[in-house]
């Protein structure tokens, strides 16, 4: 028998039972939601126990990567929401979801409409998986096309001195491009994978007529893809800034988290650092070096390169000292490493690199 002293206990164990499940039963459903004219994507996830969270991405440009990130709880039949934010900061304005099985209508919470509209408000429509795929191949196709249009483009626009570059990078850019797939959409943990142990990426879309065929690719796979192809279009369509010269000083840029900085020394010597921060900051990688003069070459065409080996002192054998390549062409910067696994595991420093002008203190 249960001691008497327990009894009370019951009925309020039984209401915070009755209210659990009553929490659980009002929950916001996860769901997936699209809004054709504004060509934006709304997902709805568990944001924790009592909480739902809402992710809006604006694709008006094709691959795009702008996210907006809500948290908010139910009350009576609505979502009320706010910016996700860092614990103790402002979340700023409050908006209202009202969540249905077709539809998700996002108003501002009443007391705040003179508030500006981060790009959320609207209705969004919900979408299967079949059609979020289709959405995705069509968004990738069209940032596939985007980027062939700017590289056409980037003919007449970009400056003679450096059209060697955009050849390279021309050259270059499907191997890129499944780099990137393969460190984006593959093992997130450091040193699941081996640099080129994976086969590359198949990151041509088939036909539309394809479309659901099975084993098709998942619509994050074309989203990521589509995301691809807009670092390819955002970096050819984007020129060096006018001050920006054609010698070795500057900072230097690539397609998605490569930079490289390089001084002059007083002897001819250069001072470069390559830095990566490649998916969204998960793959690292710092490689620091004095370059002496004698590494240094100036050509009878006035052409600009350098050589050097690293010297790490991590690096036991001296086979794996990383090699490094860099020619200057034009306003960018050519590199090409090797022997990198060190200095990064699964990342890659190779590429072009576009020159902005040394920063002014």
């Amino acid at each position: 028998m249960m001691p008497t002293s327990m009894s009370p206990l019951l009925p309020c164990l039984a209401a915070a039972l009755a209210s659990l499940t009553l929490m659980a039963a009002d929950a916001v459903p996860e769901g997936k939601y699209y809004d054709d004219k504004g060509m934006r994507y709304l997902t709805l996830a568990k944001g924790g126990f009592d909480s739902t969270r809402l992710t809006v991405r604006m694709a008006a440009e094709p691959g795009s990567n702008a996210v907006w990130t809500g948290l908010g709880q139910k009350k009576d039949r609505y979502l009320v929401f706010a910016q996700e934010v860092e614990e103790g900061a402002d979340r700023g304005t409050f908006f209202l979801a009202n969540v249905s099985e077709s539809k998700v209508d996002i108003i501002f919470k009443p007391g705040q409409q003179k508030a500006q509209d981060p790009g959320i408000l609207g209705t969004y429509h919900r979408a299967t998986d079949q059609k979020m795929q289709g959405l995705a191949r069509k968004e990738s196709q069209a940032a596939a096309t985007k980027l062939q249009t700017d590289l056409r483009d980037a003919q007449k626009k970009w400056a003679s001195a450096d059209h060697t570059a955009l050849t390279v990078w021309k050259e270059q850019w499907p191997m890129m491009r499944d780099r990137w797939m393969e460190l984006s959409t593959g093992p997130k943990k450091p040193g699941a994978a081996k640099p080129g142990a994976a086969k590359p990426a198949v990151t041509t879309p088939p036909p539309a007529s394809t479309a659901g065929a099975p084993g098709d690719k998942p619509a994050e796979y074309w989203f990521k893809l589509a995301q691809a192809n807009m670092f390819g279009y955002v970096f050819v369509g984007t020129l060096p800034d006018p001050k920006t010269g054609t010698g070795w000083d500057g900072e230097y840029d690539d397609f998605a988290g490569g930079h490289v900085s390089i001084t002059t020394m007083r002897d001819g010597g250069l001072h470069v650092t390559l830095t990566l921060a490649r998916d969204d900051g998960n793959q690292t990688g710092t490689i620091d070096t004095l370059v002496k003069a004698s590494d240094v070459v100036k050509d009878k065409n006035g052409n600009l390169s350098a050589s050097y080996t690293t010297t790490d002192p991590e690096v036991k054998d001296p086979a794996g000292q990383a090699k490094i390549q860099l020619t200057k062409l034009g306003h960018y910067l050519h590199v090409e490493a090797q022997q990198t696994q060190h200095f990064s595991a699964r990342a890659w420093f190779d590429g072009i690199y576009r020159g902005g002008p040394v920063p002014k203190e």
